[in-house]
């Protein structure tokens, strides 16, 4: 490895590492504010959530980085764009593909380590989200209770809430079609809601067919709480995400969130030798007219990525737009633009 090598690297990562920590803390800031904030509101406990945040990290990580990255180059050489670095480095007869080569290889890393993480971790740590939530919620279900309020429980009966009152709720009523159940107290405990000093009422029909007043029962309760990802195929591997997409399309119904889902995989990690093509060649083109691309256009070309991702994977998911083209279109973009610059850039 060269003098030359080192440096760019070591330029490269430092402002890769300060883009993703900024990326990452605005995704968890968004964690916060769609899921988290209405369960603190409600009385989760403070740990439950710090944990949640930490399931949601390597997601974070895995989204960020591509973006991070192409931050962090657009800056790098804009920067030796202004201080004549780029120059220099052509007075001395090296090429441009000379640059490139260390900042290529380097995305590479990052591709790959960013798939191997979306392919294992990831999934695995937005399952355990969910079963956190889950659990804090089963367990803790009367934070999310109000008078009037209703839910399931696993059987599929509706249960109606009459007062709330600490750990106590009251006045529930268990209906079905074949009973009403009438409680006076109800109290929840490891995903149980235990009931007490009650009347079952079960029907043939439109009649009543028996009376019969209890003690205490016992009702299993089924998931309180709400889906936090709209995306549940984030949470698959790539082997149940193509299972999921032939099942689908086999019952003749349209799978742009898992197909979508699935080309992602592998576009996402790729971006960052998209980015590496892209950064250079736009900096030895704007070298050619002495112009720098300045921290508010590595701001909006950043910014330019992440929206025709978001809106490429809205339409891809939406069946707008087909899958292929919705996960790997940007990477398209930016990667004939960045052909386009280096082959017209300065030598």
């Amino acid at each position: 490895m060269t003098t030359l090598d080192r440096y760019l690297l070591r330029e490269a990562l430092g402002h890769y590492f300060l883009g993703l920590g900024a990326i990452v803390l605005l995704f968890l800031a968004g964690a916060v504010y769609e899921v988290l904030a209405p369960l603190v509101a409600k009385g989760a406990d403070p740990y439950t959530l710090l944990l949640y945040l930490l399931y949601r990290t390597p997601e974070a990580l895995v989204r960020g980085s591509p973006v991070a990255y192409l931050f962090a180059l657009l800056l790098l050489l804009s920067r030796m764009a202004e201080d004549s670095e780029l120059k220099a480095l052509l007075a001395l007869g090296i090429r441009r593909e000379r640059v490139l080569l260390p900042l290529l290889a380097l995305g590479g890393v990052l591709a790959l380590l960013g798939f191997a993480l979306g392919e294992s971790l990831v999934p695995r740590s937005l399952a355990a989200g969910q079963d956190l939530l889950r659990r804090q919620v089963l367990e803790r279900p009367r934070t999310l209770l109000t008078p009037g309020a209703s839910f399931q429980d696993a059987k599929g009966r509706v249960v109606y809430v009459g007062e709330v009152s600490g750990d106590r709720i009251g006045k529930l009523r268990i209906l079905s079609r074949e009973e009403v159940v009438l409680a006076e107290e109800g109290r929840f405990g490891g995903g149980v809601l235990r009931v007490e000093r009650g009347l079952r009422i079960t029907y043939e029909g439109d009649r009543p067919r028996t009376v019969t007043r209890f003690q205490r029962g016992e009702l299993v309760l089924k998931d309180l709480t709400f889906e936090p990802w709209q995306n549940p195929a984030n949470r698959m591997t790539l082997r149940e995400l193509r299972q999921e997409v032939e099942r689908l399309r086999q019952a003749g119904v349209k799978a742009g969130l898992e197909a979508t889902t699935y080309h992602r995989r592998f576009a996402e990690p790729a971006a960052s030798l998209i980015f590496a093509l892209f950064a250079v060649g736009l900096a030895f083109y704007l070298l050619g007219g002495s112009r720098s691309l300045g921290l508010v256009g590595v701001a909006v070309l950043t910014f330019f990525y992440y929206a025709t991702w978001s809106v490429g994977r809205i339409m891809g998911e939406q069946n707008a737009l087909n899958p292929l083209l919705a996960a790997w279109g940007p990477n398209l973009v930016y990667g004939l633009l960045g052909l386009l610059l280096f082959l017209g850039g300065r030598r």
